[in-house]
């Protein structure tokens, strides 16, 4: 008897609730944040070797240094294309083991010889002013917060 009760009682606040248009319409609608997923191979266009990073036409432009091995690199790669592909400044660098990795990041502060580019790591973004680099920073939230 006091199934029936409680059923008695849930099936109106069903109907009323479970059911209604609004909820209906949001579970069809498609999510507006579909992932893209990005290669490297859409900014072929903004490649740079490491001994060319100072060879853009441009006042200030930056250069991103990345690694195809690099976990943090991948997790950062649609952000960084997608910026790329919007503002058009960004150019990219694929590491290699010959490129020069240091812990401090003033040492490349204002070199303007790729020789003189110490990096911190990968994922890393330098900023070129006036073919100098300006700025030498490492890991994705420096990079998010430079780029925003």
């Amino acid at each position: 008897m006091r199934v029936s009760k409680c059923l008695l009682y849930l099936v109106p606040l069903f109907s009323l609730f479970g059911c209604s248009k609004q909820i209906e319409n949001e579970v069809i609608k498609p999510s507006n944040s579909v992932k893209i997923s990005h290669t490297y191979d859409e900014v072929q266009e903004y490649e740079l070797f490491w001994e060319t990073m100072f060879d853009v036409n441009s006042e200030d432009y930056y250069v991103y240094i990345y690694s195809n091995s690099c976990s943090h690199c991948e997790d950062l790669k649609d952000y960084i294309i997608e910026k790329a592909l919007t503002r058009g400044d960004i150019y990219f660098v694929k590491g290699t083991s010959n490129d020069q990795i240091g812990n401090d990041p003033n040492k490349s502060k204002y070199a303007g010889n790729p020789g003189d580019i110490w990096i911190l790591g990968y994922p890393s973004l330098l900023k070129i002013t006036d073919k100098k680099c300006m700025k030498n920073l490492a890991g994705i939230s420096q990079i998010k917060a430079e780029l925003k």
